[in-house]
């Protein structure tokens, strides 16, 4: 434990990757936990200058999941498929028939990502949500991606179609199945009004695309960070089946054991959510990405994998852009979960055009370091965070795991 609090503090204040990260792991009926760093760092002043204000991290921060939303929603589906109301064969367009480009591909495809899905024009860049809602309904199929077979659309197909199935909004069907029956009453869509001071800011978010110096000030508490699902999930009321999802800790530890227990999913179904159905070498050096349902299967260059090694497959795992991570082994009955703050105030993407060297980087041979900023602002970069997630909290998490007799 010390060793895991230890490198906590190493992430947030040593390589300022993370403003603050919350963990837990633990068995079917057994966890422990550390928390470390803040909530928040800076804000802008009355005078457009960035200040400091800091808030610390508490047992009951709200983190935005972000794509840890997409297991909830692979679970709302699965639940169907146990009660026989859905079948993984069935063609996405014939039980919801906007999707016209989808009248002959199975669930089961989508789910399991064996299904590219390609929409006209992106949606986070759609002037309207009706715009995005459109792209989306256009999508059509396409092989998936030679590396990178993973995509945010194939859980946003999948809301809709739980919502036909059920004739209930996600978050209601999210609520009604997973939430109560686990005892979950701290995770929201749309954060209540007295809620928002609990909420981890990820505001402030810098990147580096092309040519340009991005900074995003429209992530205000309780709004969700992923520009997808901020552009169709009206302010939260209307949930995508990809990103929108607010939790606690305790929360989050309530569902990784529900799951375990086998009380919202039988066990072998739990266990088909993270059998490989796309990994696969090319033949030219690359390797298709190992996915399972809308999560990612055990990798074996482990470099590449959302599971941590000392998880059997099939095992599932997610990772969150703003910097979370769960992970679950069904035979083991064991789970891993981070909840991190990576966005707030830091560089999370460089990707400069051909030929554009950004001056003022100032990295160390591991990518830790901190961006010059055009206002003449030193930027810390979290853009190598997912990197150190092995060394720095699985392989010591595994060791005490160990010493505890869970594994």
């Amino acid at each position: 434990m010390q060793t895991l609090r230890e490198n906590m503090r190493f992430l947030c204040d040593e390589t300022r990757m993370l403003t603050g990260i919350s963990v837990a792991y633990g068995t079917r009926t057994q966890s422990e936990t550390a928390l470390y760093g803040r909530a928040q760092e800076v804000a802008r002043g009355a005078d457009g200058r960035f200040i400091p204000c800091v808030r610390p991290l508490a047992e009951d921060s709200l983190f935005d999941l972000a794509s840890l939303t997409k297991l909830f929603t692979a679970v709302a589906a699965m639940q169907l498929v146990e009660r026989g109301a859905l079948s993984l064969q069935e063609n996405v367009g014939d039980i919801d028939r906007r999707f016209t480009g989808l009248r002959d591909v199975p669930v089961g495809d989508v789910m399991g990502f064996t299904a590219g899905l390609l929409t006209p024009g992106r949606i986070d860049d759609a002037p309207t949500r009706e715009e995005g809602l459109r792209r989306l309904f256009s999508c059509e199929r396409r092989e998936p991606l030679r590396v990178r077979a993973y995509s945010d659309i194939n859980a946003m197909v999948i809301k809709y179609v739980v919502e036909a199935k059920t004739g209930l909004p996600l978050d209601e069907v999210i609520r009604e199945r997973i939430l109560a029956p686990a005892g979950m009453r701290e995770t929201f869509s749309l954060v209540p009004q007295e809620a928002l001071p609990r909420c981890v800011c990820t505001g402030y978010e810098h990147r580096i695309e092309g040519d340009r110096y991005l900074l995003r000030e429209d992530a205000t508490p309780g709004a969700v960070h992923d520009p997808k699902a901020r552009r169709l999930s009206c302010g939260g009321r209307d949930l995508c089946g990809h990103a929108g999802l607010f939790s606690t800790r305790a929360d989050m530890v309530r569902f990784a054991q529900a799951l375990l227990r086998g009380e919202l999913l039988s066990p072998a179904l739990l266990a088909e959510i993270g059998v490989d159905r796309t990994g696969r070498d090319n033949g030219d050096g690359t390797r298709r990405q190992s996915l399972g349902y809308l999560c990612f299967a055990k990798h074996p260059v482990q470099r590449l994998s959302e599971v941590p090694p000392w998880m059997d497959a099939p095992s599932i795992g997610l990772s969150g852009f703003t910097g979370n991570h769960l992970s679950l082994c069904p035979a083991m009955g064991r789970f891993v979960l981070f909840l991190g703050n990576r966005c707030h105030a830091r560089v999370t993407r460089i990707a400069p055009a051909p030929g554009f060297e950004p001056p003022g980087l100032r990295f160390d041979a591991r990518g830790v370091g901190t961006v010059l900023w055009p206002d003449g602002r030193s930027v810390p970069s979290s853009a190598q965070y997912v990197y150190f997630k092995d060394e720095r909290l699985h392989a010591p998490i595994e060791a005490r795991m160990r010493k505890l007799g869970w594994l």
